[in-house]
């Protein structure tokens, strides 16, 4: 068969324009495309680079500059992020008192904190260059509007000071009174315990006479120590003072000068202080009002902010976490810190579980030392005060016991509790980073308790030892909470016909001072029975060295403050500090709980990390006791001794490394309460001298 042709234009066989009807359009084919009726423009081939487009215009160059708010020295820190950069470094060099810190990382230039706002302007309007600023947040700036100290002022108030008492006061409390003048009389004295706090707030009620009257706001146990600093410092006639011990009593504010009112009955005598119209008002131990929801709380702050002049003393300004230092400065500085989800999302990394953490801890104590905050630390002052040594000291429990043995059931639930959390995926408060359940809290409170209870003979094992090293002259403190380590103390040293005095929660706020006159100045008393929570504040017990803890407490600053009654100004030798340690029982969950708290604690009042529970390292003895064998004695017990290190009670991983919340809101509700009473052993026997005013001395 012959080829038949193929047609121009048609696709061959099978393509998809194969068929004759799908042919290809007549004026698409090259050969027909239409042409353009203009003429041809020639090339001019000689200026040929001429007319092409040139090189692409430059773009201003964009930075990113931050401002943050220097820890010290009142500066703010310019910060480039795209490292050093000439138009930056211009606009900065136009600012007075501008410098640049090439050894800071990362490198940075400072100005006064007074020009933030001028060199905010000067980088937004920088020529050939484009500047995202990013500035600190609005409460940050409202700080800084509020740091302009009233220097002129305070040299002309502070004469005002009573010369007995300007002599009398050490330089760097001299320094507290300046401070809290240039801030008007609204200052936070966050100085550790033991420097002088109460002095310092003297001198400063001293200095607005003519502004009187002054509230005087306590815990129960120092209305005694106020009323006697008044008469003291001040040398005001006791006539003018109204010492409130109960609701009966609320109609002496309304004649006094200085009223003298309790915490537990701020609330119940709200409406008659705010009608009093107090313009000076002291805050003692203002930690007291950390937390916001409290009914004490929500009473107290609305009396600082009416108050022209408003004095706030603490050596632990935030007990567990730096959220509860708002209600503080929120009182003492309404105009700044004016929300508080403003202030955490800022400054405690939160969470469903609440604020618990800590965040930019810098700014925070840059903010709060130059606007609010005074406080000096021990080693800042350590020519006039001796420093403090920290140890561990490890017991042997009985095993015998039954009281050990209801230890061990009350662990064994813990342990199948956490087992089966783990099991489950979930989180324990005590071991990991959530919440603890009721479960959990009812079983460590019991944990708690129970091992308590199996440390009292060994407890009394090591006071025994420790009497029998001591010199004639020596006095030690013994601390507890529990009633069963108190009431172990006590029968030991009756045992041993030692001369003692105990004050613990039913011990009568008008006898304490006289015994802690007692024991400052008989030489025979050689122990102090003390109990943590109520004899932790407001008592100068400097007559001892040696500071014993039988347990520990969930909260830092009551341990801080129980040192402390040792570690006050009149010192005159290096203070030890022993914690009791009992391996496998709560104080191993308890001393991780102590350490992870004072560690963040420390971060933000002091500026810088390091004011946890430190061990004092050298250590050139070891305890050479251990217990006989007997019927109630372990024939294997360990021997007693000092060490550096312990293990979890779960493990690596277990409950000492994570704990993050406090337990002392349901510890405090515990069962097993201080029930003791106060006494003066004289050989087993009663004795109390009647000096009604002795120990009223007010704490310096």
């Amino acid at each position: 068969m012959p080829l038949q042709p193929v047609n121009q234009g048609q696709a061959p066989s099978g393509h998809r324009l194969g068929q004759p009807h799908e042919q290809i359009p007549h004026h698409h084919h090259a050969s027909h495309r239409p042409r353009d009726p203009r003429p041809p423009v020639p090339i001019d081939r000689d200026n040929y680079h001429r007319v092409q487009p040139g090189p692409p215009v430059p773009q201003p160059r964009r930075l990113t500059v931050e401002l943050i708010l220097e820890k010290h020295g009142g500066r703010v820190a310019v910060v480039c992020r795209q490292g050093y950069d000439e138009a930056v470094a211009a606009v900065c060099r136009s600012i007075p008192g501008a410098s640049y810190d090439g050894n800071a990382y990362p490198r940075r230039w400072t100005v006064p904190e007074s020009a933030v706002t001028d060199v905010s302007r000067a980088l937004k309007s920088a020529r050939d260059v484009t500047v995202e600023v990013i500035a600190p947040v609005p409460m940050v700036l409202r700080a800084l509007a509020n740091m302009t100290p009233l220097e002129r002022a305070v040299e002309r108030a502070y004469a005002r000071v009573p010369e007995s008492l300007r002599t009398r006061m050490f330089p760097f409390q001299i320094e507290g009174v300046k401070y809290g003048l240039s801030r008007g009389g609204r200052v936070l004295i966050g100085d550790q315990m033991g420097l002088g706090k109460t002095v310092q707030a003297l001198a400063l009620i001293s200095c607005y006479r003519e502004e009187w009257p002054c509230l005087i706001l306590v815990p129960t146990s120092l209305r005694d120590a106020w009323h006697e600093a008044l008469r003291r410092w001040l040398d005001v006639r006791p006539g003018l003072i109204a010492s409130v011990g109960s609701g009966a009593e609320a109609h002496k504010i309304n004649a006094a000068t200085f009223a003298i009112v309790p915490y537990s009955l701020v609330g119940k005598m709200q409406g008659k202080l705010a009608a009093r119209n107090f313009q000076v008002v002291v805050c003692d131990e203002s930690h007291f009002i950390k937390d916001a929801k409290a009914q004490r709380t929500k009473a107290v702050v609305p009396l600082l902010k009416a108050a022209r002049r408003a004095i706030c003393l603490t050596g632990t300004p935030a007990l567990s976490r730096p959220v509860e230092l708002y209600s503080q400065v929120e009182a003492l500085r309404p105009n700044v810190f004016t929300k508080f989800t403003e202030f955490a999302q800022r400054y405690c990394s939160g969470s469903r579980f609440g604020w618990q953490g800590c965040e930019n801890p810098d700014e925070l104590y840059a903010i709060i030392s130059r606007l609010v905050m005074v406080r000096r630390l021990k080693r800042d002052v350590l020519t006039q005060l001796p420093p403090k040594r920290r140890e561990q000291v490890y017991i042997a429990l009985d095993k015998k016991t039954e009281a050990y043995r209801e230890m061990k059931a009350v662990q064994e639930q813990l342990q199948r509790l956490r087992d089966h959390a783990k099991d489950n995926g979930l989180l324990l408060g005590a071991g990991g980073d959530g919440k603890m359940n009721v479960e959990e809290k009812r079983l460590m409170n019991a944990y708690y308790v129970a091992s308590a209870k199996a440390k009292a003979t060994s407890v009394q094992d090591y006071l025994e030892t420790l009497l029998d090293g001591s010199g004639a002259g020596d006095k030690f403190l013994f601390f507890a909470h529990h009633k069963e380590l108190l009431d172990a103390a006590s029968t030991v040293l009756r045992k041993r016909k030692t001369q003692f005095i105990r004050i613990d929660g039913t011990t009568p706020t008008t006898e304490r001072g006289g015994l802690v006159q007692q024991f400052q100045t008989v030489d025979a008393i050689k122990v102090a029975v003390l109990s943590i929570k109520a004899a932790g504040m407001g008592l100068t017990l400097t007559a001892a060295s040696t500071v014993v803890f039988g347990e520990l407490s969930w909260t830092p600053g009551d341990i801080v403050q129980a040192e402390d009654r040792a570690h006050r100004i009149g010192q005159a030798s290096s203070v030890l500090v022993q914690f009791l340690h009992a391996k496998n029982s709560v104080d191993d969950v308890m001393w991780g709980s102590v350490q992870n708290k004072l560690e963040n604690l420390g971060q933000v009042l002091d500026g810088h990390m390091g004011d946890h529970l430190e061990i004092h390292d050298d250590q050139t003895h070891r305890a050479k006791y251990r217990p006989p064998a007997g019927p109630d004695r372990s024939p294997g017990g360990g021997p007693l001794r000092t060490q550096t290190n312990f293990p979890n009670l779960f493990g690596a991983n277990g409950l000492a490394q994570r704990t993050q919340g406090t337990l002392d809101r349901f510890v405090a509700r515990s069962g097993s309460q201080d029930t003791g009473s106060a006494e003066l052993k004289r050989g087993g026997g009663r004795e109390r001298e009647g000096n009604e005013d002795a120990g009223k001395r007010p704490r310096l």
